[in-house]
């Protein structure tokens, strides 16, 4: 199997940073457990969040909003925690990197905003040059034909694909 490229959106970029178990199964279709409590808050908070924020789609991307500041485009990503917050530099940063190459932008700057903190996360050149590199990673982890065996972390215990793993 070859992965492509242009099938990697942000929710796998974002899982992929936080537990490649949980990437490789979410890119064959194999979701979390929908009865989940954290993924049922999940979704009903994305909900509220659509009905209140304008959601801007571009290819295989939906992020929450885009504006200009100081003569850049600005993307703010909304997200009700920052229990993982390299997976949310790493989701923001990886829409940045597809809208900057895809509309040839100079500067692009984004923003992950939640009821307690903003982090800034710059497009520079150093940032986008990770993010390729990171796509370029995954994709070759994509294309394994079995996912990687299970390794407990942090996140395991609130995480909706643990009987995947237990």
């Amino acid at each position: 199997m070859s992965y492509q490229l242009s099938l990697i959106g942000g929710t796998l970029v974002h899982y992929y940073v936080t537990c490649k178990r949980e990437a490789w199964l979410y890119s064959r279709h194999i979701y979390a457990d929908q009865l989940d409590e954290n993924i049922a808050m999940g979704r009903a908070l994305s909900e509220i969040k659509e009905k209140n924020f304008n959601n801007f789609l571009f290819s295989n991307i939906k992020f929450d909003k885009i504006g200009k500041q100081k003569g850049h485009y600005l993307i703010t990503e909304y997200k009700k925690t920052l229990k993982n917050p390299e997976g949310a530099k790493a989701q923001l940063l990886f829409y940045m990197y597809i809208l900057k190459n895809s509309l040839n932008l100079k500067q692009i700057n984004g923003k992950i905003i939640t009821g307690k903190e903003v982090i800034f996360v710059e497009g520079n050149e150093e940032n986008m040059k990770k993010m390729e590199n990171l796509l370029n990673e995954m994709a070759i982890f994509l294309e394994q034909e079995s996912p990687p065996p299970f390794k407990k972390i942090k996140f395991c215990k609130l995480c909706g694909y643990k009987n995947y793993c237990y």
